[in-house]
């Protein structure tokens, strides 16, 4: 389980908010070093295949399931989630979830999420919040060649416990993309 309080939500719309002054010519008391996010390491491309309200008294709540391509480093993946979206009284979405991944040598790794984000005029989703990848189980060596050539034993130090930033953005018609960044 992740537990994210509002304080992490605040340091980290206030990175993105650094990042963004970073491509800002006029802003010039930011020192890029600290907050240079790289290319994302991880990829999905998804489409949403079942959304069900689970309540609609206290806090109206949605749970979307949701299944893609997606890359690891630039190695191919599919991807399996749910999430739970509630409502919140100011108009934004908290947003819990989890997912499967899973590599071409049959590899598993799992993530947990969470993230704030917004419901657009359009019908469109966007969001940003965090993901804690796991290797949930080791696969044996003779029919795992991990990723692309990384052992599971390199998996396992890559994604024990690793941790990303993400942004996604989901079109009115379910289409989503999200890309995760290592927070490091």
């Amino acid at each position: 389980m992740i537990l994210v309080g509002s304080n992490f939500f605040d340091s980290f719309t206030h990175a993105q908010t650094k990042v963004v002054s970073l491509n800002n010519p006029n802003t010039n008391n930011v020192n890029s070093s600290n907050y240079n996010l790289s290319d994302p390491f991880y990829t999905e491309n998804t489409k949403s295949t079942n959304i069900r309200v689970m309540d609609i008294d206290v806090i109206p709540t949605v749970e979307v399931t949701y299944n893609g391509n997606s890359t690891i480093d630039g190695s191919p993946t599919q991807t399996i989630g749910t999430i739970v979206d509630k409502m919140n009284t100011d108009g934004t979405i908290s947003s819990k979830g989890q997912a499967i991944i899973l590599t071409v040598s049959g590899q598993v790794i799992t993530y947990r999420s969470e993230s704030i984000g917004t419901y657009n005029p359009d019908g469109s989703f966007s969001d940003s919040g965090v993901m804690v990848f796991h290797l949930p189980f080791k696969m044996n060596s003779a029919n795992s060649t991990g990723l692309s050539s990384n052992s599971t034993d390199t998996l396992s130090t890559q994604f024990d416990n690793l941790l990303g930033i993400y942004k996604k953005t989901v079109d009115s018609e379910g289409n989503g993309l999200t890309k995760v960044w290592k927070w490091r």
